[in-house]
Formats: structure tokens, sequence, C-alpha cells
């Protein structure tokens, strides 16, 4: 996006930064930057918002989120409303919202919007000109919100199925369950103390310095403020203590509130609504005889004010027998319930309906005085003295009244409900009285906790003293502990506390200033009204003045209303003050919509000369004319001002309730900005206690049968199970308690087998031995060598083709064969060309040793292996320099403290057992794939090495590198016998987009990759064979490429892949990410 310069030197730097944020999807911290920019002026502010605007697009487009996607183009709304240039823009965001739900009310707004464009000759803004004018038209079907509902039971329904399937528990969960419920209860009640000290060096060991100060800010300001809970404002971040001080800021400094000048008015109109229309509910709402109860009136005045009132209506009045006006009155007394339910009952809506009843009754020979004295002008029961004709007439204007507003913010509190809520926290955090240990909630001790602490208020306790108060009987900690979801998942410790939700929170102040915007508007409306009303009364009077002056004088010396009306016009014209030039060319225009007897107030407000000289040439108009015309006008605009004035509290109530979602989106708690990395810590500890124990039983255990000593180090473990580190079952040992570092035979042997191998494929390249490293559930990708014989030369074909196909699809990969295609090949055109090239290369130069094999992962390391020769501009080897991680192991000994170096290691990736993902997957429900593989990595241990001084205990690996490759491999290692149920879960595990952070340390958080190619395995026909094919991520969607066929296959977005592996029975092998740029 080119975007001019600012003008401001400061601003512009800062601009810059922003649109390279931009550039790279990283909307959040562009939006950050946006915001510091709140100092720019003139034409800079209008480019800045042009930004921000864009960068709401963009999330509304990208999110499958219904009610966020509603947020973000409300919040460009407002971003692009100020400015006439983007009128086009806005019209676009307004009329999406009016599409997503259905809102005649948003129509109206993007066709005006539209018109105002000087773009009107734009395509899609002449589509939503025509699209906005048919549907205001037809306007809004009863069915308008259905499908919205649907939608909602259709997320409950998912957010039910989500929480049964975490009810079963992996492998990995019931061996912290079974060491923990072998623990005795002194033990339980220590591991709740979090020791403050060992949790700060964990987190700087884990996230560096930045995590260190994040976590002391943390534990400082929870301990200054004795709370964990405090709202933050994300524009300025200014914090607070209080929900209404947070929302008291919000109106004084962010436009997010009533403007100065009219919240007197309102309050005023509120309180006077409320008086009355408490009384509605209450009464009976039967027909009273009015002549009967005039008759009362005039004659036993005293006796009607001593009737007994309840709740305003009084037994004491003679009621009529007519079923016309009871049934009237009852549909009344229910829109009037609505209404008022609905806070829309306003005392516009009361004066008009007592004005009535005034004017009726006044017929009758009743003043208003008398009505007072009888406390008939307090109640609603005054209604049901009326007549047929005025009911009909109250019930029309009722059914006018709207009590809900088509803005969407139903959506917004969903949206606000749903981050909220996964935010929330059950378990209190203390500290005890010398702020060494957080101490965590006793009753984790007992079971699960049901209810949320909502406050966050911290005790400073004793921890021997608190924690003997509770049952440490319970054993659902181990899951509490796995259980990673808590929090919004794109913000993690120890992302600063202004990124925590900042796009939803910015959108969602942008809607409170849009609201704001129309409320002002619509007030100012209310108050024309109300004052051109006021010109009308005063005209009336002027009138009526003139009418006792006529009788004591002769027709002669009679003023005609027309002449009186222009001579106070003339007058108003030389005493007006510039101040309120306004209201003078208000009443100019009442005047002449008088005199020019118009069916309809026109508020166009016109120069005041112009607009005297047409009163002027009206000088005599005949007074029966001007009376009609007032009466006329006057009957109009009283019943406009209920109108408008309900119509104003409406969009009062959503400005209310959309400031109450952005005070509550301000809230940061600060537990759950620590219990992720605090549960990570207490795993680790808890881990190795257990591996301790395992240790010990395993020296015991071959002290007694006289053994020889194993090696210092254990094999890394290969099993695709979960359990087993944590597994206290004796039984396990021999499974899980093997060395971790030193290569067993066997293993040893096959790789050597693999390197003299790979070593004759590539003419004894010294890089030859580089090959995938094992994790917990992991394997090599050189392992895996068996060769399947009796296996026909198309399957190794499709397997080769289809292998090279998604590598050819990596970006980065692909850049450097198409730039340097000279160096390998000639006269080759486009990327096609150069596949064959390579397929035909590779086919010669590997089909005499893999033809046979079945093993994609040996025949991946065989391709880079076979590259290896080819240089990166640095003289480096491509191969090295795209695909390999550099890594070294480490562990800090939880004993003797030693930390151990071991040499750095080079892998082209990692290998992870299908099943071991599919069965945290089960698990956890919402886990990310990312954490999957972190949980699975949880299970190695390294012994801490006896022959360098170290004392044989078994601790955590920290896998460690200092660079990230361009492209990240992840291989899936399947079992030959899933079902397809099991292939659909395993599948529906993945994400198309890791945070590698979470996988190593050394690096910066959020170090995002993207999945851009797989290799894949499918089944054809009912004897299934099997052939391989290649999805990759082109032009914003996945497309499918099969072997020997031309023409490829639109699969579309990530959710179709999903669906797609199901049907076609699909299982991907590779899994190719890379770099976000």
């Amino acid at each position: 996006m080119d975007l001019p310069s600012l003008e401001d030197v400061k601003g512009d730097q800062l601009f810059k930064l922003a649109q390279d944020l931009y550039a790279k999807d990283d909307y959040v911290k562009a939006l950050e930057v946006i915001e510091d920019l709140s100092f720019v002026q003139g034409k800079d502010k209008g480019i800045v918002a042009y930004l921000q605007g864009t960068i709401f697009n963009d999330l509304a487009k990208n999110t499958e989120n219904t009610d966020l996607k509603f947020i973000y183009f409300l919040g460009s709304v407002e971003t692009f409303s100020p400015y006439r240039g983007f009128s086009a823009l806005a019209a676009m965001s307004l009329f999406e919202l009016a599409q997503q739900i259905e809102s005649v009310l948003y129509y109206k707004e993007s066709l005006g919007k539209a018109k105002q464009s000087s773009q009107v000759n734009l395509e899609y803004v002449e589509y939503i000109i025509k699209t906005a004018e048919s549907r205001i038209a037809e306007s809004k079907n009863a069915s308008d919100f259905v499908k919205e509902s649907k939608n909602c039971e259709q997320e409950v329904k998912k957010t039910k199925e989500n929480e049964e399937t975490r009810k079963s528990e992996s492998d990995f969960v019931k061996g912290l369950r079974s060491y923990w419920s072998g623990l005795n209860v002194e033990k339980r009640r220590n591991f709740m103390k979090v020791s403050i000290a060992d949790f700060t060096s964990y987190v700087k060991r884990l996230y560096g310095a930045e995590g260190r100060d994040a976590l002391e800010k943390a534990l400082t300001s929870a301990r200054k403020g004795q709370k964990w809970r405090f709202w933050v404002c994300r524009s300025c971040s200014q914090e607070f203590s209080s929900a209404e001080e947070c929302k008291n800021h919000f109106e004084q400094e962010h436009d997010a509130g009533f403007q100065t000048h009219v919240t007197k008015d309102i309050a005023q109109m509120i309180s006077k609504a409320c008086a009355w229309g408490s009384k509605i509910s209450n009464g009976s709402w039967e027909p009273v005889d009015a002549v009967a109860a005039i008759e009362m009136i005039r004659n036993h005045l005293g006796d009607v004010k001593a009737f007994a009132c309840e709740n305003g209506w009084s037994k004491g009045w003679p009621l009529a027998a007519d079923e016309e006006r009871s049934k009237l009155l009852k549909e009344i007394r229910s829109l009037l319930v609505s209404i008022w339910d609905s806070k829309v009952l306003s005392c516009g809506l009361q004066d008009w309906v007592m004005d009535l009843v005034v004017s009726q009754l006044e017929k009758l020979e009743v003043s208003r005085d008398s009505l007072t004295a009888c406390r008939l002008m307090e109640t609603p029961q005054s209604i049901c003295f009326l007549e047929c004709r005025e009911l009909h007439q109250i019930l029309e204007l009722l059914k006018k009244i709207k009590c809900e507003r088509e803005d969407g913010t139903d959506l917004v509190r969903r949206a606000v409900d749903s981050f909220c809520n996964s935010t929330r926290v059950k378990e209190k955090i203390d500290f005890d009285t010398q702020f060494s240990f957080l101490l965590l909630d006793k009753r984790l001790l007992r079971g699960k906790i049901d209810r949320f602490d909502d406050d966050g208020t911290i005790s400073f306790l004793n921890p021997t003293a608190y924690y003997a108060e509770g049952h440490a009987r319970g054993n659902d900690i181990s899951s509490w502990l796995a259980d990673h979801s808590l929090g919004d998942e794109r913000f993690r410790f120890p992302r600063p506390i202004r990124a925590h939700n900042l796009d939803i929170w910015l959108a969602v102040l942008r809607a409170v200033q849009f609201t704001c915007k129309a409320f002002g508007t619509k007030y100012s409306k209310k108050c024309t009204l109300e004052h051109f009303n006021k010109v009308l009364i005063d005209a009336k009077n002027l009138c009526i003045c003139e009418d006792e002056r006529r009788r004591n004088i002769p027709k002669d010396q009679w003023n005609l209303y027309a002449s009186l009306l222009c001579d106070k016009c003339e007058k108003k014209r030389l005493t007006t003050d510039p101040k309120d030039s306004f209201m003078t060319k208000l009443y100019f225009t009442a005047v002449r919509d008088i005199l020019k007897g118009v069916s309809h107030p026109i508020f166009d407000l016109p120069d005041l000369e112009d607009c005297l000289n047409v009163i002027r040439g009206c000088k005599n108009v005949r007074d029966e004319l001007v009376l009609k015309s007032i009466d006329h006008l006057k009957s109009l605009v009283t019943k406009k001002v209920p109108l408008i004035a309900s119509k104003v509290l409406l969009i009062e109530n959503s400005m209310v309730n959309l400031l109450n979602y952005l005070t509550r989106l301000s809230v940061f708690d600060y537990r759950s900005y620590i219990l992720g990395p605090m549960k990570e810590f207490l795993l680790e500890e808890l881990a190795a206690a257990q591996a301790d124990l395992l240790s010990e039983r395993k020296q015991e255990k071959e002290k007694n049968s006289g053994s020889k000593k194993k090696k210092s180090r254990n094999k890394k473990r290969t099993s695709t199970s979960t359990s087993g580190i944590l597994d206290q079952n004796v039984e396990h040992e021999s499974s899980v308690n093997l060395d971790l570092g030193v290569t067993s035979p066997s293993l040893k042997k096959a790789e050597e087998d693999s390197m003299e191998h790979v070593s004759s494929i590539t003419d004894n390249q010294e890089d030859a031995a580089i090959v995938m490293q094992n994790m917990p559930g992991e394997d090599s990708l050189s392992k895996h060598s068996e060769p399947a014989h009796g296996e026909g030369p198309s399957r190794y074909c499709s397997a080769l083709d289809m292998t090279l196909k998604s590598l050819c699809n990596i970006k980065v990969l692909k850049d450097y064969l198409v730039q340097n295609r000279s160096q390998f090949f000639d006269n080759l055109e486009g990327q096609e060309g150069i596949h064959s090239c390579l397929l035909s290369e590779l086919l010669t130069t590997l089909a005499e040793v893999h033809s046979m094999s079945s093993d994609v992962a040996e025949l991946l390391v065989a391709i880079l292996e076979s590259w290896h020769c080819w240089k990166s501009p640095a003289r480096e080897s491509l191969v090295t320099r795209l695909f390999t991680l550099e890594e070294y192991e480490r562990i800090n000994c939880s004993r003797c403290r030693k930390e151990p170096n071991y040499p750095e290691q080079s892998s082209y990736g990692v290998v992870m057992a299908a099943d071991s993902i599919r069965d945290l997957k089960r698990a956890f429900g919402d886990i990310k794939f990312e954490d999957i593989l972190k949980m699975i990595r949880l299970e190695e241990k390294m012994l801490c090495d006896i022959k360098t001084g170290g004392c044989g205990k078994a601790n955590f690996v920290h896998h460690v590198i200092s660079a990230c490759p361009p492209i990240f491999t992840i291989v899936l290692q399947w079992e030959k016998n899933e079902t397809e149920e099991e292939q659909s879960e395993t599948i529906l595990a993945l994400d198309w987009e890791i945070d590698i952070s979470r996988l190593y340390e050394g690096l910066e958080p959020n170090t995002k990759y993207r999945l851009v190619s797989m290799n894949m395995e499918m089944q054809i026909g009912c004897d299934e064979e099997e052939e391989y094919i290649c999805l990759a991520y082109k032009k914003n969607r996945w497309v499918s490429f099969r072997h020997e066929a031309l023409a490829k296959e639109v699969v579309g977005k990530w959710n179709s892949v999903v669906v797609f592996c199901g049907k076609r029975k699909v299982r991907p092998e590779f899994l190719f990410y890379e770099a976000n740029k």
C-alpha cells in the first residue's frame, strides 16, 4: 500500500513503522503504533485514519467469526466517516453491516454515504445505491434475525461438543494423575507453594529479560494494589481501579459519552418518564365511565381526592361496560409495557398522551387544575377516560415506536461475552507474608473449582495454616495443569498488556464513538422539532392576542395574522445575536412554512435575508389559512416529538451498552497472564519429582539384581504413546526410563546404514550425516528405512513426484530455483519446466536405491542430501540455509543446579507420531497444534551426567536454537490401521499457522510460520491402493495436485482442506511451514 508521507516528521517515522507492520500482517502492533499517532493534525490525521480503517476492513475479511467481522466493519465505519473523501469506503463497510444483519438502518446509512461520495460512478458504489434503495423500499422482513439466532445455537452446540471432547483424558494426564495420587498430603501442599525466585528464574530462562521484567511488573502491581484485576485504556495505557473510573475516562477523554451540553436535558427526560412509566403494568386498565366520573369531579371533588390509590391506580372511579374500549386499552397497556421494558418511554410520549387526555376532558368542562387535584395527571389511568377515537390515536402512535434498534449491538455483546469469558479466572492466587511464594488456591487440592473469581483480591497468608484447612484428596490438579485453554490465544505472556485484545477493543471504541455521533445527530433533530413547536405555539398565541385586541377596535384597524408574523421576523432580524443565529433561522423557517401552507415542515435553515423576502411576499395571506396551517403543522410536529424522543432513548441504550462492553474489554487479569508459564513451570517441577522417584526405583532394582550401570544419558522415547515419563507404574520402566542421549546400538546401526547410503548418492559429501533428531513421540527422518518388497515402482514415482511438488511450492525455494535455473538446466521456461527436470534427475539418481522403499521420510532426506551441492549466495549449502535447524539441548538440573552443555546437532525438522497428536487433541479440545507439540516434548528427559560431576537426576530437556530456518518441516508418522475417524481427528488437530517459539527457546515470542504445502498419502478404491498427492497454498487458496494429472483441483480455505482430507481418505505426511515475512 503506497500512502503519502506525513508532514509531521516524528509522526512520519511512526507511520512508516505502522505501514511496515501492516505489510507483515501484524495488525495488532500496527494499530498500537497508529494509536501513538493521535497527536497528528490536519491532512496527516486523515491519512492515518485511512490506514486504521483499512486494517479493520482486513481483519473483518480475514476472520470467520461473524460477530468479530461485524465489530471490525463497525470500527472501520467510524474511522472513515469523518472524511468526505472516504465516504465510498464508509459506504462499503456500512453495506457489509447491512447485509450481515439485514438492517434497514445500515442500508439507509450506506445509501447516504454512497450518495455523498465523489465516486458515485464507481461500479460498486452504484451497486450499493441500487441495492440499498431496493432493500429500504421492501423494508425489513420479520425473519431477519432468525439466521443469527441459528448461528448462535450452532455455536452453543459446538461449544458443548468441545466440552464433551475434553472429557476424555490423554495418557499424559493419566500419568500426572497417577503420580499425584501416590504423593502424601504434605508433598501435595508443598507443591501448591510456588517459589517466586524459582519461577522468575524459569521465566527468564524461557523468555529472557523481557519475560522476567513482565513477570516482575505483574507481581509488583498485584502486591501494591492487592488485586490481580484492573482496567486499562488500550489507547493511552492509563490504568484504573474500578469500572466506573474507567468508564468516566472514556467519556471525558475519548468521545465515548454524552455531549456535555445535552447531559442535563437527557437526565430530566429519563427521570420524568420513569415517574410515570413504573405504574403502567400495575393497573387493571378497565374503561372508566367518563360522564359519571366528571360528574363526581364537579360535585364531589373532596371525595374524589380521598380515593385510595395503589401504585397510582384507584378503584373508586365508575367503570363502563365497553368491550371495544376494553380491548383497545389492553393493547395500549401491552405496547406501553414493551416500550417501558425497552427503556424507550420518553417524557415526550407521556406529555403527548396527557395533552390528548386534557384536551378531551376540557371539552367536558374539566380543567387541568381539577385533573391535577384528582391526581389523574400522575397516572396512566387517565387514558381509561378516553373514548375509542382517542384510544385509536394513541394506539396508532405507539405502534410506530420501535423497541429495538437494528444496529447489531447483540453481536457485539456476544463477541465481548465470548472473549471476556475466555479470560475469566476461577483460581485465587495469594502471597505468603514474606512475599517469597505464590500460593495456589487450596480448593485445587480438593477438586475442580466451579465459580469464577471476578474480584481478584489478594490475601497475604501463612502457607502452613492456609493449606492445613484444605482437604488434599482430589486428583483434578493434573487436568488443571495440562489445560492451556485460558486466555486469548493471540496474546500470550510476555507481550505488553496494551496489545491484549487491542484490535477488538479499538473497534468497539470506534463503535461507541460512532453511536455517540448518531445520538448527537438524533438529539439535535429532537431539539429542532421542539423549538419548531415552540414557534408554532408562539404564532398561535400571537393570533389569539390579535383576536383579543380586535374586540375593542374597528375592523379597519385590524392586523392580518400574516402581517404580524412578518413584523415579528423583521424585529428579530434587527436584534439577533450571532450566537442565536440558528434559533433565528429556525424561527424564520417555521413562519415561512406557516405562511406558505406546506404539508410538512421543511428544516432547510436558509439564508436569513432570503427567507425574510419569502415571508414579506406572504404578508397578505388570509387569517383562516394562517390558523389552518398552524394547526396542521402543530398536529404533525406534536406527533413527531414523542417518536424522535423514543429514538433518542433507543440510541442512548445502544450507546450505554456499547460503553459497558468497552469497559468489560478493558479488564486485565494478571492471573490469566501468568498462569500459562506458571503451569509449564509446575509441570516441569512435578515431572522432575516423578523422574527422581523412577530413578530411585531403578537404582534400587539394579542394586538388588546386581546389574551393570547404565550410561549417563537416556535414549529419547520413540513410542507413539503420550504416557511414559510421567507414568508411575513400575512395569513401564523398561520402555520409558531409557538413556536419553547416547544412541542405542540398534538405532545407531540404522543411522550408520542410512549415512553410508546417503553418502553413496551425494559423492561422500561432508554434510551427508544431517538427519532428523528425535523428540518424545517423534522419530528420526532417516530412521525408518524398511523396504517394502513387492510394491510397484508407480507408488515410488508418485511419492517422489508429489514430494518434489510440495518442495517446489515453498516460495523461498521456488524463488531460488527460478532465479538460478541457468546454473542447473538449459532452455527452461517457468516453474513447471524446473519441476520436470528435477524429477527426471532424481528418478535417475535415486531410483536404484529407493525405488523399492516405502518410506517417504527417507525419500525426503535423500532429496535434500542430493541438493547439498547447491550453494546460496553466501556460498553455504542451500539446504543448510533453508531447511536445517541448528539445535542444542540443555538441562538445568533441579537438584545440583549444574547446566551441562551438549554439542549442537543439526536436523531438517521433527517427526511426530499421529496418534500422540490425536490423543492430546481429544483430551483438550481447543488446544493449538503448537501446544500439542510442546506437551509431547514435556515427556523428554535427560539424566544429569554423572561422568562430568552431575548427580544423575532426570530433568526436562530445553531445546534451544539461535536462528530460524526459512522452512520448518514436520513429518507425521502414521500407523497402518487408523480408522477414517482417527485420520479426521488427527487432521483437525493441525493448524495452518504455528508459533515455533513455543517449541524452541532462544526465539522472539510469536515467531510465526505458515503452512504452504503438504505431501499426502491417499487411498484409492475399495482395494485400498495408495498414491501420493500434494496440497499447496497458491493465490490465497489451497489446491490439490496428483501424479500424472495435468489439471489441479481447487480445494479452498483451510476448513475445506480438513473436509477434503476426510472425504478422500488422505493422510498428510509432510507439512512444510514457511516463516512469516
